[in-house]
């Protein structure tokens, strides 16, 4: 079993560490919104920085981010868009030109690294699988590498997907799973559950580590108390793989991502009920689980 500071753990994560919703509960209305990365820290151990998918960060911002968490915290970034989609648009020499780039800026970031992510679109078929398989073979840091695809010839349960598992098993490489059924379980009836349907993919949940690193994205339902019957599956999986030694990492969003910390304390609570951790390790105020069920 995996041991950190002589106990098993996995690491919880958000899609981001600053949100409006969450001042005077994450964080004081006093901290700078500069300085609340520090205050999120406290809670989770990783985040999903997203930011990188869309722009540039200069290594300056990186460094000041860097300084504000401590040793255990790691940042799981996602390449950026010029690597991933611009399939048509720029010659795939070009594209790993930007890829060797980013990497080299994130090794500035060393121990406090952890899975990168490659997020590819959902028009990327199995014709793209050998240019997917030379960014990984040009992955160069010692941090884990993970992979998110959203084609459905990739979760065919056939030939494809047993071809693209068996590769990153090979390579040390880990699969995003990826689960937005909460989100599909209804009709779209508020505007967050439209605006998650539109942009949250709509791709079967194969549960499948096949490395050591597994990450899960986890898109909770607004509705919060249909989220019980999908966290109960994860806190099954997530137990089974602390056992196996495997080092997990979740990141919880929901629809708007307000009660997105309430759902990753929920799932804390199960694995704790269920003798995964010993001890709770996303502790939140009880006033905000209670606002965010009205």
């Amino acid at each position: 079993m995996t041991i950190h500071d002589g106990q098993p753990y996995l690491r919880y994560g958000m899609a981001q560490w600053q949100h409006s919703a969450w001042v005077n509960w994450l964080y004081s209305s006093s901290v700078p919104s500069a300085e609340r990365l520090r205050e999120y820290s406290t809670v989770f151990q990783s985040v999903e920085v997203g930011s990188t998918f869309y722009t540039d960060i200069e290594e300056n911002q990186l460094k000041r981010w860097y300084d504000q968490v401590n040793d255990d915290f790691r940042f799981c970034f996602k390449a950026p868009q010029t690597v991933t989609h611009q399939i048509v648009e720029r010659p795939f020499q070009e594209r790993l030109t930007d890829w060797k780039r980013f990497q080299t800026k994130l090794a500035s970031l060393d121990k406090k690294l952890g899975p990168t992510m490659l997020q590819f679109p959902q028009q990327l078929d199995a014709s793209a699988l050998p240019e997917i398989l030379a960014l990984i073979e040009s992955w160069e840091l010692v941090a884990p590498l993970s992979i998110e695809v959203r084609h459905l010839h990739y979760f065919d349960k056939g030939e494809v997907e047993s071809e693209f598992l068996r590769y990153l098993s090979n390579q040390s490489v880990d699969k995003v799973v990826m689960d937005s059924r909460p989100v599909f379980s209804t009709e779209a009836y508020s505007e967050s559950l439209k605006d998650a349907q539109r942009k949250k993919p709509r791709v079967p949940c194969h549960a499948v580590a096949t490395a050591q690193s597994p990450v899960v994205r986890f898109i909770g339902h607004p509705d919060l108390e249909r989220n019980h019957v999908w966290l109960d599956q994860w806190a099954a999986k997530l137990k089974s793989w602390l056992e196996r030694g495997l080092k997990p990492t979740v990141f919880v969003h929901s629809s708007d991502n307000i009660a997105a910390p309430t759902l990753a304390s929920w799932l804390d609570d199960k694995l704790v009920a269920n003798g995964a951790l010993p001890f709770k390790q996303v502790n939140l105020p009880e006033t905000q689980e209670q606002i965010a069920l009205l």
